[in-house]
């Protein structure tokens, strides 16, 4: 159970997950920019879906070479997630406080 395409093999399950949450995420944010109009305040979101974009484009391409076998590390690739998804958070804040709804 710890030969280590397992774990290469876990990670990869774990990338595609997070490209999953990502989609649907960023399809979120998109409705909401939608729903609420094409105002200023509809910026932010709109900012959002496109980091869930990137991380989903991101998180695609570490699946793919951990499913090929490129073992590397990702730390380039963990970066820009985290980047994204503190992007994500800031967007979303600024919607909250651009656009307060009932």
């Amino acid at each position: 159970m710890s030969a280590p395409h397992l774990a290469a093999e876990r990670t990869a399950l774990a990338w595609r997950r997070t490209a999953v949450s990502a989609m649907v995420v960023g399809t979120l944010f998109l409705h909401y920019a939608l729903d609420s109009g094409w105002r200023p305040a509809a910026i932010a979101p709109i900012v959002a879906a496109f980091a869930m974009v990137a991380l989903t484009g991101a998180c695609y391409l570490r699946n793919r070479s951990l499913r090929q076998g490129r073992y590397t590390h990702g730390d380039r690739i963990v970066a820009a997630a985290a980047v994204a998804v503190t992007m994500v958070a800031v967007a979303a804040a600024a919607a909250g406080f651009l656009d307060p709804r009932p």
